[in-house]
């Protein structure tokens, strides 16, 4: 006769039973997904080897590809530039160093390029004080600082389209520096014991130069400054210093007021690569290309045509 006892026997044998087969199912399982799992990893560091020795090569490349861009800079823009004078204008904030090196390759292009005039954030006319005093200066007291603003750009195209009118009183670019609202850094040997005051007119091309980090919003500076110098028939080319930012404005795109104008497309060039030796390049040929009257959209940013000018004996 079964009693109680021999039920209680049963189900203890019955959960060991099941206890031995999870744990002897649970070790074999285990080991087939570790298995799994090791092969997976073993392809995934196999792939990252191969990228990376992939990533390697290209970087050896681009490496090679720049040291030639570097080495040939001077040769492809040698004479470019022979008996021009180049005005350099730039929106203070941007990148110092690409500036400098974009007015000594025009130097090496034969350009009489004594430095930069930097725009100063002063020009922002953010405070009563600077407006006024600009506003006086320019004999427009009382307007607001965007007619300020575009006077003082109209009255500064003048200046170096006519030069320094000796005799009639102190230098704009002398007062102008003296206020506060531009200054004058000397680029090499051009450089030395020159005074804005002597800034010559004659065959004198523009470089204009903004970028994403200037310290003057971009629609004060390079639209309404490009109209002005066009308007005194100076040979203008734009230029903008990239910085990529989150949330920040694409590669070209300070640009593009000049680059959709219809009438300024048709007389201004723009590059938009100075922050990369090949754009440095391309504003210098773009220069030396506006005594034939070709004008062209350079870079890799929104709006532009090609990279750099097409190569062409003068």
């Amino acid at each position: 006769m079964i009693n109680f006892r021999f039920h209680i026997v049963s189900l203890i044998a019955v959960f060991l039973a099941l206890a031995v087969g999870i744990v002897f199912g649970a070790t074999v399982v285990n080991r087939v997904i570790v298995d799994r799992l090791n092969d997976r990893i073993d392809r995934v560091e196999k792939n990252a080897e191969r990228r990376k020795a992939e990533s390697d090569e290209l970087r050896g490349q681009v490496s090679q590809l720049q040291g030639y861009i570097d080495g040939s800079q001077d040769f492809a823009v040698t004479g470019r530039l022979n008996g021009v004078t180049l005005a350099t204008l730039a929106t203070r904030g941007v990148n110092e160093d690409a500036v400098v090196k974009t007015v000594e390759l025009a130097q090496k292009a034969g350009a009489r390029a004594p430095g930069v005039i930097w725009l100063e954030e002063k020009l922002t006319l953010s405070d009563n004080g600077a407006l006024r005093q600009l506003g006086e200066t320019l004999g427009r007291p009382n307007e607001s600082a965007r007619a300020t603003r575009d006077a003082a750009w109209g009255s500064l195209a003048n200046r170096l389209a006519a030069g320094n009118a000796r005799g009639a009183g102190r230098d704009l670019l002398s007062v102008l520096a003296d206020d506060g609202y531009i200054s004058f850094q000397p680029v090499g040997n051009q450089g030395n014991n020159f005074s804005l005051a002597d800034f010559p007119a004659g065959d004198v091309r523009v470089l204009l130069v903004d970028g994403t980090d200037g310290k003057i919003a971009s629609n004060e500076v390079l639209a309404p400054l490009t109209n002005s110098l066009v308007a005194n028939r100076l040979p203008v080319v734009a230029g903008e210093v990239f910085v990529e930012k989150d949330g920040g404005p694409d590669r070209g795109a300070m640009l593009t007021p000049i680059r959709t104008n219809d009438g300024l497309a048709q007389t201004v060039s723009t590059v938009d690569d100075l922050d990369l030796v090949e754009g440095r390049v391309g504003s210098v040929l773009a220069l030396g290309d506006l005594s034939r009257n070709v004008v062209g959209q350079y870079g890799y940013g929104t709006g532009a045509k090609t990279s750099i000018p097409e190569w062409s004996t003068q």
